[in-house]
């Protein structure tokens, strides 16, 4: 940020993260999500008190609980280091730093760590750089055995003065190249001339590496949000300028179109490194419409904020209350200290609402419900006796059928997609739940459904699940595809919460719009606390099939017949473009995994692989179900996801296959299931599940997994 001595705040920022878009390749972004500033705290100058804004690991781990993913930790470093060669950096200030660092990755955040207020190269860049230079040389030696996925540089915060496009390349290059030989693949961050405003994008040059990311800053419009700022003497804002006008909202949607035309002509999202309102002379909801505003108009076209600041200037949370300004987090989409406390715990309210008068109808549904909880494994968490669900996308129909045979109650809803959509969401019912979902809790949903009639290589309908936030940025968890048969059957999704949901925003959404089809989807019950419902549910009359499997869990029971020894660990590891490593994880079934990382794209996606055998024969025609359980490390990906290629293959040259497909997994523990059918014949033993992980930069930990002969 812009600084004058002690002051040190403001400038112009913006980030972006970017959520993937179906149809167009997304453009390359860095999986930053939800990111706060440590403002004023390691960037400050020497005549400051470092005391009155340092952090520690409780303020970490607040900033964690709170939902964020990502802090940007400022750094000052021409006050901490020799300006003459060999640039010794301070040791007490590198470890200060580096502490400071590791007590933010303990607590399960991602690091953007830059240089900040290098004040001499603002006014002579040339001259500067090998003094810049010599100390990302030590910074980078001294951080270069730390994951690639969590920790990022930016080399140099804000150019301004005489660091313009015309010397930025220049300057910076020197000390990306002394990064590179000992950080190799590490995203590096450069912002460009003019406080790296918004249009500094227009100019912004990048060396041709494919791990340097843009970035911008966005206190725009600066009238309102550095109003009465003495710092920026001698042009400071009058104070009173009121956030709001038709004139902002158009002003946004232009700023937003730019960072969309850059991200069309570049391939690159660009995140918004700060953005904020000052404190002083800005009243709090004001600052909260102007927060709430940047966050919604640019995290949906895919640029991750990274707010200005955590406890100091534009704060978010207030050291001397203990608390979270209210509103603030709920402006980005968090859980608010200031929500009713039911939905600032997640929800533990109960299904039943007892603060209203109780009408006899109201009476008779309350024993209902209550009836379902007695017979669950979790707490109950919507109404399972209703399908009056709200619907997305204009082009599908939707209508109600009843019928004694349908299971649940008799009861569903029929849903008509015309024709397969570029995404699925855009097709789409909402369950609503009645109680959010805290975080590290688990959470279940189970439906009855049937495919009427599918364009689909199999005729099954597909139903995209997930549970999520439904308001802007629409983060969610146990996204899955469920492949749907003719006959009536029970569906479950289930998966951990990497973050709360309050009671108000908290829905499932069944995505419809995969595939032309008629689908119909009965009664629906959603839990948290428990992994399965049907395991434990005596109401619902009709469960899976009657044969269960005891190697099987229990989402799969009842779907066919196991072919392969899931107990059996002893895959072949191939390619050998990366590192395996065994895991004991208590927290997926049978507890153990193996994590395949590599560090760059193979030249195949086979380079690093496993081979895992499948013990029964199969013939031509067989119908079989692949159930992974998976979840991602760290992924160099649009998304953040990681990618899996997956084949049934002979286990022996030149290894004939088939269902050669690719599946993403999210960050969390999930199920993924992949549904094919048999080409060819294989004897017992002769078969094996082929994975292969060096489509992408990645590290993917993959629990059991289950073959089953579904006909």
């Amino acid at each position: 940020m812009r600084s004058l001595k002690r002051a040190l705040m403001a400038s112009i920022a913006i980030l972006v993260a970017t959520p993937s878009v179906a149809g167009a390749a997304a453009p390359k972004s860095l999986p930053i999500g939800s990111c706060i500033n440590l403002g004023n705290t390691l960037e400050v100058d020497k005549s400051y008190d470092i005391r009155d804004g340092m952090v520690g690991p409780g303020d970490f781990a607040r900033i964690r609980k709170a939902g964020f993913d990502t802090v940007r930790i400022p750094v000052r470093w021409d006050e901490r280091s020799k300006s003459s060669a060999p640039y010794t950096v301070d040791a007490a200030w590198m470890k200060k730093v580096q502490s400071t660092v590791d007590q933010a990755m303990a607590a399960g955040l991602k690091v953007i760590l830059n240089s900040h207020h290098f004040q001499p190269i603002y006014k002579d860049p040339l001259a500067v750089q090998p003094w810049h230079t010599g100390v990302w040389s030590q910074i980078a030696e001294r951080f270069k055995d730390y994951p690639t996925d969590r920790l990022w540089f930016e080399l140099e915060n804000e150019p301004h003065d005489k660091f313009t496009d015309e010397n930025l390349r220049q300057t910076l290059d020197p000390a990306l190249a002394v990064v590179r030989k000992t950080n190799p693949d590490r995203p590096v961050i450069y912002g460009g001339q003019m406080w790296s405003g918004l249009d500094s994008l227009e100019t912004l040059s990048l060396p041709d590496d494919p791990n340097v990311y843009p970035t911008f800053h966005y206190y725009t419009p600066f009238d309102f949000t550095h109003q009465g700022a003495q710092w920026v003497e001698p042009d400071v804002p009058e104070v009173g300028r009121v956030y709001g006008t038709q004139a902002d909202r158009d002003l946004l949607k232009t700023d937003v179109a730019k960072v969309k035309a850059y991200a069309e002509r570049t391939g690159l999202m660009p995140f918004m490194g700060e953005s904020g309102a000052y404190e002083a002379h800005i009243p709090l909801d004001q600052r909260i419409a102007y927060t709430k505003a940047v966050h919604d108009a640019f995290v949906p076209a895919g640029v991750s904020v990274c707010q200005w600041a955590y406890a100091n200037t534009f704060p978010f949370y207030d050291r001397k209350s203990g608390n979270w300004l209210p509103g603030m987090l709920g402006a980005l989409g968090l859980t608010d200290d200031a929500a009713p406390a039911a939905a600032a715990q997640g929800g533990r309210s109960s299904v039943v609402d007892t603060s209203k008068p109780t009408s006899a109808a109201q009476a008779s549904k309350n024993a209902t419900l209550a009836e379902f909880q007695k017979q669950l494994p979790g707490q109950l968490i919507n109404d399972p006796t209703s399908i009056d669900w709200p619907v997305q996308g204009a082009s599908m129909e939707t209508k109600v059928v009843q019928d004694a045979s349908i299971p649940g109650g008799g009861a569903a809803r029929q849903y008509t997609v015309p024709k397969k959509l570029a995404n699925p969401w855009e097709a789409q019912t909402t369950v609503p739940l009645t109680a959010g979902i805290e975080r590290g809790q688990t959470a279940t949903v189970g439906f009855y459904a049937r495919t009427i009639s599918a364009e689909t290589p199999d005729g099954k309908g597909t139903i995209g699940v997930r549970f999520q936030q439904n308001a802007a940025p629409y983060p969610g968890f146990a996204d899955n595809t469920l492949s749907i048969g003719k006959d009536w059957n029970w569906y479950e999704v289930s998966g951990v919460a990497p973050r709360s949901i309050s009671k108000d925003v908290a829905i499932v959404t069944l995505q419809l719009g995969g595939a032309k089809q008629v689908v119909e989807i009965g009664q629906t019950i959603v839990i948290e606390g428990a992994p399965s419902i049907v395991k434990t549910t005596t109401t619902t009359k009709a469960a899976p099939n009657s044969a269960m499997t005891s190697e099987l869990p229990d989402p799969l029971k009842g779907t066919g017949q196991l072919i392969n020894d899931p107990t059996n660990r002893d895959w072949g590891a191939t390619g050998g473009a990366g590192t395996t490593e065994a895991l004991e994880e208590s927290r997926i079934w049978l507890g153990r995994a193996t994590r395949f990382t590599t560090k760059s794209v193979g030249a195949n996606a086979w380079d690093l692989g496993a081979a895992i055998p499948i013990e029964s024969g199969i013939k031509a025609g067989d119908k079989l179900m692949i159930a992974i359980a998976a979840r991602t490390q760290s992924a160099q990906t649009a998304d953040g996801k990681a990618r899996v290629g997956i084949r049934v293959q002979s286990q022996t040259p030149p290894y004939d296959g088939f269902a050669d497909n690719t599946f993403t997994v999210g960050p969390n523990w999930q199920l993924i299931r992949i549904n094919t059918q048999a080409t060819s014949d294989f004897a017992p033993g002769a078969a094996q599940i082929a994975l292969h992980f060096a489509g992408a930069a990645q590290s993917v930990d993959i629990g059991p997994v289950y073959v089953i002969k579904t006909n």
